[in-house]
């Protein structure tokens, strides 16, 4: 009977975990589709802003802005983008996997993270970091952001980084998520195709001038991008959560069954061996 009251308590175990990565995966879920929507619906926008940095660079030469000089001064910095919680699957297992990666391939390169699990990776690791930023909203807006982008852009600026680049995990769809390099600075100019696919077709006339437009549209243009890359990074966060935690409540049901199974038959044991020792002390009584 101990065995039989170990498995019981076992499955009262494994329902209750069962109940809490229910209400975890309801949670994430809820999180999920408004941050997948955030994502997705800002794609556009983000495009749109491209499009029209091409359309003024046919009109203005944008290489003279700073932020397109590639002066070479500098060390490498690379913004990583984790999550502040885990019980998200391989979201930063495979994330960190890359930032390993570029580690190697830059041993001087200078390092600024994001979130608790990359600051713990880091301290673990033994990786300096030259910033570390946590507890950044779900709901995350432009301004809270600016911080991040300010340091990239002035160190940029004053010749402390020669390029900057970002590292985040790429929202796919619900079921997939990449880790993606961005090159952020110096910002690359459009390629040729874009080009051609949003080539002008008419006159436009620019409103102080192209070269006063430009000089306010490229910063932003840098902070969308990174601001994108967060939107990106959160969806797949949630996305990540919400299959895991489902993930565990279909592991748990399963254990459920498997300890209900064992139970059964050791109650069904216990009860067979008792039938037996009634009936041999009948038998024994009338013998």
């Amino acid at each position: 009977m101990a065995n039989t009251r170990q498995v019981k308590n076992r499955i009262k175990t494994a329902k209750n975990i069962s109940k809490i990565t229910k209400a975890m995966e309801m949670v994430a879920a809820s999180k999920m589709r408004k941050a997948q929507l955030q994502a997705v619906q800002s794609r556009p926008y983000a495009t749109a802003l491209e499009e029209i940095l091409t359309k003024i660079s046919q009109e203005q030469n944008i290489l003279v802005h700073p932020l397109f000089d590639n002066h070479g001064i500098g060390s490498d910095l690379l913004i990583c983008l984790s999550t502040d919680r885990g019980l998200s699957g391989s979201f930063n297992p495979t994330l960190f996997r890359k930032l390993l990666e570029w580690k190697v391939g830059h041993p001087k390169g200078t390092l600024l993270v994001v979130g608790r699990k990359a600051i713990a990776f880091t301290l673990f690791s033994g990786i300096q970091t030259f910033a570390q930023f946590s507890d950044l909203p779900d709901s995350i807006q432009l301004a809270d952001i600016l911080p991040i982008t300010r340091i990239a852009m002035e160190g940029y600026l004053n010749h402390e980084f020669k390029n900057v680049s970002i590292l985040y995990m790429d929202f796919v769809n619900t079921l997939s998520q990449k880790p993606k390099f961005q090159q952020l600075l110096p910002i690359l100019p459009p390629d040729d195709s874009f080009t051609a696919q949003h080539q002008s077709h008419g006159e436009y006339i620019f409103e102080p001038s192209a070269k006063e437009i430009l000089a306010e549209l490229v910063p932003y243009y840098l902070e969308n991008s990174v601001y994108q890359a967060f939107l990106e990074s959160k969806a797949s966060e949630h996305s990540a959560r919400m299959v895991a935690m489902k993930n565990a409540s279909e592991s748990a049901g399963d254990l459920v069954d498997e300890l209900q199974l064992i139970f059964n038959k050791s109650r069904q044991a216990s009860i067979t061996n008792e039938l037996l020792e009634i009936t041999t002390a009948t038998l024994s009584l009338h013998g």
